[in-house]
């Protein structure tokens, strides 16, 4: 008989594998306010980075690792789904996302249970963000909308 499942104690860091760490480093920057933590930079025996970690406000660590084989193998998953409290702050993510003017996102649509934002990251995976907030029957998700084909 097995013994008592130990607790976990929550989430270390989670590692997305990039193509380019520059570019992503500043599109996490700049989209989600990741704070990139330079103490923590992984270098190679030469000194160049292949990784950077980062915090961003809300969710916790990322390590942005060089694997561009990695990444475009994982193109168009969708790894990381947000939590936003309501409609009104996921509208003013949309804004905010269409004043950045280069980043490609889906604007505000409906699920079957609530609103969802997706953007697309440098590397074409979609970060989720989803409305606490649902909505009731009388609102119906598009079945084949292309955000949400991944």
């Amino acid at each position: 008989m097995p013994t008592a499942r130990p607790p976990l104690d929550g989430l270390r860091i989670l590692k997305l594998a990039v193509a380019d760490c520059d570019h992503s480093l500043a599109f996490y920057e700049r989209v989600f306010g990741a704070e990139r933590i330079a103490q923590a930079d992984h270098r190679d025996a030469n000194g160049a980075i292949y990784a950077y970690i980062c915090d961003i406000p809300g969710f916790g660590k990322i390590d942005l690792r060089l694997l561009p084989e990695h990444a475009a193998v994982a193109r168009k998953m969708d790894p990381i789904s947000l939590h936003i409290a309501d409609k009104a702050t996921l509208d003013s993510w949309a804004e905010f996302l269409d004043s950045l003017g280069d980043v490609h996102h889906s604007g505000v649509f409906a699920t079957g249970l609530s609103w969802a934002i997706g953007v697309e990251d440098p590397d074409g995976r979609v970060i989720k963000l989803f409305s606490r907030e649902g909505h009731g029957p009388e609102i119906k998700a598009t079945p084949d909308n292309p955000w949400m084909k991944n």
